[in-house]
């Protein structure tokens, strides 16, 4: 059995955001907005995370993708798919026997009103799913998310969007 390849590390700078980001107008605008609000995650965090302040109209749109079954709730429920997502990649890697193009295909959006332990865990998760992974920490806690998602009972700290043309709608709606 031969090793992986290593994974690449996570950059906001290297980020290759969805081809129908990039091809729309407003796509230079989404990525220097990424960029241009960056902060880190948490106080001895090693990346840069984008920021964005809450809208009411990213509430619509989070429902929208919710009902059409895109929306992964919690970061438990994100980790476990992202790692049977990354399973079913590497054995389409090992048939394909060529390298996949790296762009941004899932959208974690996380409140702010997390401990250190749940960032921590945020970034270990961005950055081992690097580069198909971009996080976004909202302006927005766990009881403004959980009215998104109503019938996730309890704390609502993140959400995943895991189809691209849902992730292309939503940064372009958060950063065009």
């Amino acid at each position: 059995m031969s090793a992986s390849p290593p994974r690449p590390s996570w950059s906001l700078d290297s980020l290759r955001l969805p081809k129908l980001v990039e091809s729309d107008a407003r796509g230079p605008a989404v990525e220097a907005a990424l960029r241009a609000s960056a902060r880190k995650l948490w106080a001895d965090s090693s990346i840069a995370l984008p920021h964005a302040p809450w809208q009411a109209e990213l509430g619509t749109l989070l429902a929208g993708v919710q009902r059409e079954g895109q929306l992964v709730r919690g970061l438990e429920a994100i980790e476990s798919a992202l790692a049977r997502q990354a399973h079913g990649l590497s054995l389409v890697d090992a048939r394909a026997n060529q390298e996949r193009g790296a762009r941004v295909s899932r959208l974690m959006l996380v409140g702010n009103d997390g401990s250190e332990r749940f960032y921590r865990q945020v970034e270990r998760l961005v950055t081992s799913q690097a580069p198909r992974v971009l996080a976004v920490r909202l302006d927005a806690d766990s009881a403004q998310l959980g009215q998104v998602v109503p019938e996730a009972h309890g704390v609502l700290r993140a959400l995943m969007i895991e189809h691209k043309a849902s992730v292309s709608r939503v940064l372009l709606a958060l950063f065009g």
